[in-house]
């Protein structure tokens, strides 16, 4: 089974029916921390990481990437999506106009609109075929996609809670 190295995630142990709401739980938990922290939110706590502003732009630009590579998925045969960039969107400072609150309501839309678009698939529809970059190369199905867009949630959810951590109450 395919693991998450760092948070120990398993893409196998999703099942189509929670692949929505397990999305929507963690952004609204990282909106929920975004509020809590305050201008803690745009400071990173250490070289290497993220703010948790950064993460949480991340993470809406993720789900609202994956909601679209999932549409292609079910029109187009075994499709080879372009790249996010994620990394590089951070370092291009892209987020740095970003306000927490407003980010945090981008986070619950496409939560919903990511969701709302999971569960209009039909079981075959899930089977279908799509590239995909990461962790490695590899043709996954869009069942895999839906359950990679939980990892981003849940990973990153951790990621914002460890900044708030280490950058004090």
């Amino acid at each position: 089974m395919e693991a998450c190295a760092v948070c120990g995630f398993v893409w196998d142990d999703v099942s189509a029916d929670e692949v929505g709401s397990r999305v929507t739980t963690a952004a609204l938990a990282i909106a929920a921390e975004l509020d809590v922290a305050g201008a803690l939110a745009l400071q990173r706590p250490a070289p290497g990481r993220w703010s948790m502003l950064e993460y949480a732009g991340h993470v809406r630009d993720v789900v609202l990437n994956i909601r679209d590579r999932i549409i292609l998925g079910a029109v187009e045969d075994n499709p080879v999506p372009k790249r996010m960039y994620g990394d590089a969107r951070v370092d291009l400072g892209l987020y740095a106009a970003d306000a927490p609150d407003v980010v945090a309501d981008e986070l619950a839309i496409s939560a919903d609109l990511f969701a709302r678009t999971f569960a209009a698939l039909s079981p075959d529809q899930l089977a279908r075929p799509i590239f995909y970059g990461w962790p490695e190369d590899a043709t996954r199905t869009l069942l895999w996609v839906g359950a990679q867009c939980v990892h981003e949630g849940e990973h990153h959810l951790a990621d914002v809670i460890e900044d708030r951590r280490m950058l004090g109450p």
